[in-house]
């Protein structure tokens, strides 16, 4: 659902892997328009401060681009939850401390889905692994919906989504049927509320 940057060679490697809809932060000049992988444009909001979020907010074209927002704070954490011009609310390994039960039950209370990125569930010590794993397991037990991010910025980085399934699946606990709405359900219900088929 999140790839930093889309080109030609990138949108050709995820068709052949299985995509057919990608949300990228930056689109290359190059790419082709009509391409068999549909491109849909994301901003990823990082909230230090409340009025910060809410001017960022405001700049951004809402009903068309899929809108995360990475807080730094409890108070932007809180907001983001509510907003509903935000799309998912990203957690890593740096703000999840942030995302408590008091965070797990706004999110629910207004259907705010939760985002993760590859990169932190992969390359991040054992011990935020672990912290990860209980944050992740929380709100997933408490039916929040969540989406998974590659990240990548070249083709290279690209994993196949049946992997991201069985890492979700065997890494973190994650039922694979819940692991699967993420990559596919979650991002396309986000999607058609845009007006996006």
């Amino acid at each position: 659902m999140h790839v930093q940057r889309c080109d030609s060679r990138l949108l050709e490697v995820a068709l052949r892997l299985g995509y057919f809809t990608l949300a990228c932060s930056e689109v290359h000049a190059d790419t082709p328009k009509g391409f068999y992988v549909r491109v849909f444009e994301k901003a990823i909001i990082t909230a230090e401060r409340l009025s910060d979020l809410r001017s960022a907010l405001r700049d951004v074209n809402y009903k068309k681009v899929f809108v995360t927002v990475y807080p730094v704070t409890v108070e932007t954490a809180r907001w983001a939850a509510h907003d509903s011009r935000v799309d998912s609310i990203l957690m890593t390994p740096e703000n999840m401390k942030i995302f408590d039960k008091r965070q797990a039950s706004v999110m629910k209370y207004y259907a705010k889905a939760l985002e993760v990125h590859l990169p932190h569930l992969l390359y991040t010590s054992s011990e935020l692994r672990g912290m990860l794993y209980r944050r992740l397991n929380m709100f997933v037990r408490s039916n929040i919906a969540f989406v998974v991010g590659s990240s990548a910025r070249e083709w290279v980085d690209l994993v196949p989504p049946i992997s991201l399934i069985k890492l979700l699946s065997t890494q973190y606990d994650i039922p694979e049927k819940t692991a699967l709405l993420s990559l596919t359900d979650v991002p396309r219900q986000i999607l058609s509320s845009k007006g996006v088929q």
